[in-house]
């Protein structure tokens, strides 16, 4: 490893501070009703930007935006001098004016480099800058990692890659094998050492490679099997299996998921935090057609799914379910931990309070019991995605 290299997790990152501590604080507050939770969200919701993240790792202030591009565009120049200056101007005025959210996974993997940034750091940005961090059963990320370990600069880490796709191209045609689990690839991955055995590595294991989540993909067929079974409904007759468009609507509330631009008559500043939320919570939610494009692979499984999946099953019959005998006053942690547990293995990022779909998520999971929670949801979503004309008192 680079000895510049310095992890971040030392500082206590993970821990909740500042706005997000206090968004937390309102999530899991057990006495907010839900007119109050949606007036929480709304007064607090203030979505982590790009800009907001960038000057985190770059160790700019974040009220100093000028710095801040300074620092991005000479990072971004210097690890890759080929790039027009006027060109990545453009883009980080971008990032850092218009209060983006997401930048380009490409340009967020430059400046991990460009930081020198710890494996863990990496993945940390990653998935603030992208929604996803490191995908350790895919060759090119493989590749990524391999290069951030060793200490690798850009350069070198670009030229590596296209040599090695070039070597997994002639090893023959890769294909998603569900029964290869990204935990064992990172072990192996963790024991290479030179190029060479990084280059035999992926040439070896190249047909059991692939770009979609196995464990999320797991997870999700056992979850679905369950939701269509008899048992999870004792209307059902027992041989009568739950189609999918039954179950988008029973267990994933479908219904309740406005499909339509917002209201006309609205002010326009509230326009604006209704569209930062509803955004939020409305983005990806699934339908029959994404539920039946995972099924099939040809789509991956999202992170907004499994966890709408999660819930409805309370963690299945897999290892993240209740098993135990929790008591009432701890079932709010022993849900949060299940849930977090399930996201980390699967790749994906922890729950974050400062993200509306998140917040919903951990306001809706403070409750005396499973059932509990199954029935916050639709309540809380009928409440967020009221119209606009019956939103005063009642």
């Amino acid at each position: 490893m680079n000895d510049k290299q310095k992890s971040m997790s030392d500082n206590g990152n993970d821990q909740p501070s500042g706005m997000t501590e206090l968004m937390y604080r309102y999530a899991t507050s057990a006495d907010l009703t839900l007119k109050e939770a949606k007036a929480r969200l709304r007064e607090g919701a203030y979505l982590r930007t790009a800009a907001e993240t960038l000057a985190r790792f770059c160790g700019v202030a974040e009220g100093d935006p000028a710095l801040l591009k300074k620092r991005v565009v000479d990072l971004l120049r210097e690890s890759d001098p080929s790039q027009k200056k006027d060109s990545i101007e453009k883009k980080v005025r971008n990032w850092v004016n218009k209060n983006a959210q997401v930048i380009s996974r490409d340009s967020a993997l430059q400046l991990a480099f460009a930081l020198h940034l710890t494996v863990s750091d990496a993945e940390d940005m990653l998935r603030r800058l992208c929604g996803e961090g490191f995908h350790w059963r895919d060759a090119q990320d493989i590749v990524w990692l391999f290069a951030l370990e060793h200490g690798m600069d850009y350069q070198g880490a670009c030229d590596l890659s296209s040599h090695m796709a070039l070597a997994v191209k002639e090893a023959g045609k890769t294909e998603d094998d569900t029964q290869t689990m990204t935990e064992n690839i990172r072990q192996q991955v963790g024991r290479l050492r030179t190029v060479k055995e990084l280059e035999a590595f992926l040439t070896e294991m190249a047909p059991h490679l692939g770009s979609l989540h196995n464990t999320a993909y797991r997870l999700f067929m056992d979850f679905m099997d369950l939701l269509r079974s008899a048992r999870m409904d004792d209307d059902l007759p027992e041989e009568r299996k739950m189609p999918a468009r039954e179950i988008v609507v029973t267990y994933l509330y479908n219904n309740l998921i406005p499909r339509s631009r917002r209201t006309k008559g609205e002010k326009a500043i509230d326009n604006l935090v209704k569209d930062a939320i509803s955004r939020d919570i409305q983005q990806n939610w699934p339908d029959e057609y994404a539920l039946a494009r995972m099924a099939n692979r040809e789509i991956d499984v999202t992170r907004k799914v499994l966890i709408l999946l999660f819930l409805a099953c309370d963690g299945g019959e897999t290892e993240y379910g209740d098993f135990s005998d929790v008591s009432a006053e701890d079932i709010f942690e022993d849900t949060y931990a299940r849930l977090s547990s399930m996201l980390s293995d699967c790749g994906f990022a922890p729950l974050d309070s400062r993200t509306p779909f998140d917040w919903m998520v951990l306001y809706c999971m403070v409750a005396d019991d499973s059932v509990s929670i199954d029935e916050n949801i639709p309540r809380f979503l009928s409440e967020i995605f009221k119209a606009p004309e019956s939103d005063g008192e009642e």
